[in-house]
């Protein structure tokens, strides 16, 4: 039986991964239960024990509740994120496996992860649930989201956490600590990003590039070491251990100092 068309050795690694039925796999792969082995052998996935149970745990209120944890993961996710709306499955791929531990155990779910291979360079988080792709959903974050990504409705308490999570899954920080950057292919997130950042008082601005495909992509920019070091006492002043440390240590170099 041919595979179908689109259906990649990942997608059926992430299928067989979030815990669905090899007998589902195949129906929806086109192909045979040998043909589902011959994957997994060929990508060292470790076998799923005989009598596990099909669905993960997870706490499918976590983005119902708003927390400075939540925020936290917010922000990476509509950076370091993905929605999978055919398996009802998002993804965090983040290069420190540190980092998808915290999300999982602040999520109460499951650690399953997909580990790096020929076409992934980083490990990938996956968690199963239909609701908290809604959840995300009303947030305004969607498959595709790149180009359409609205600014979420975040209250203010929790803006600090949220922009962390931002910086951690997307940003870069000179190592000197002039500058530091966002960047996001959504002129709607780049424009809520750079009114929050304003809001904060910090020397803050929008660049705006061309890809080689002729797409625009949008760097929202804070300069300055004292703008840098007043951003550092914002997102850090209730962090426990959900931050990426080099840059954090370059954002408050100024401020050590």
């Amino acid at each position: 039986m041919p595979r179908k068309r689109g259906i990649s050795d990942e997608m059926i690694i992430e299928m067989y991964t979030s815990g669905k039925p090899v007998k589902e796999i195949c129906e929806m792969t086109g192909l045979t239960d040998r043909g589902i082995r011959y994957v997994l052998e060929k990508n060292q996935v470790k076998r799923r024990n005989v009598g596990q149970p099909r669905k993960h745990k997870v706490n499918e209120d976590f983005f119902k509740v708003r927390t400075d944890e939540m925020a936290w993961v917010l922000g990476l996710f509509v950076t370091d994120g993905t929605v999978n709306n055919r398996l009802n499955t998002i993804y965090f791929s983040q290069k420190e496996e540190r980092i998808l531990k915290l999300i999982a155990n602040y999520m109460e779910a499951d650690y399953v992860i997909v580990p790096p291979g020929k076409t992934r360079t980083v490990p990938v988080l996956v968690i199963h649930s239909r609701e908290i792709k809604r959840d995300l959903e009303r947030l305004g974050i969607t498959a595709n989201k790149s180009l359409s990504l609205k600014f979420p409705p975040v209250p203010d308490q929790y803006l600090p956490s949220f922009i962390r999570g931002v910086i951690d899954g997307d940003g870069w920080i000179q190592d000197r600590g002039y500058v530091m950057n966002i960047t996001t292919a959504s002129a709607e997130f780049a424009n809520g990003l750079y009114n929050v950042i304003v809001a904060w008082e910090l020397r803050s601005e929008i660049s705006i590039e061309k890809t080689r495909s002729g797409r625009d992509i949008y760097r929202v920019w804070v300069k300055g070491k004292d703008s840098l070091s007043k951003l550092a006492k914002i997102i850090y002043s209730n962090c426990s251990e959900n931050f990426i440390p080099y840059k954090k240590e370059r954002l408050i170099q100024w401020f050590k100092k």
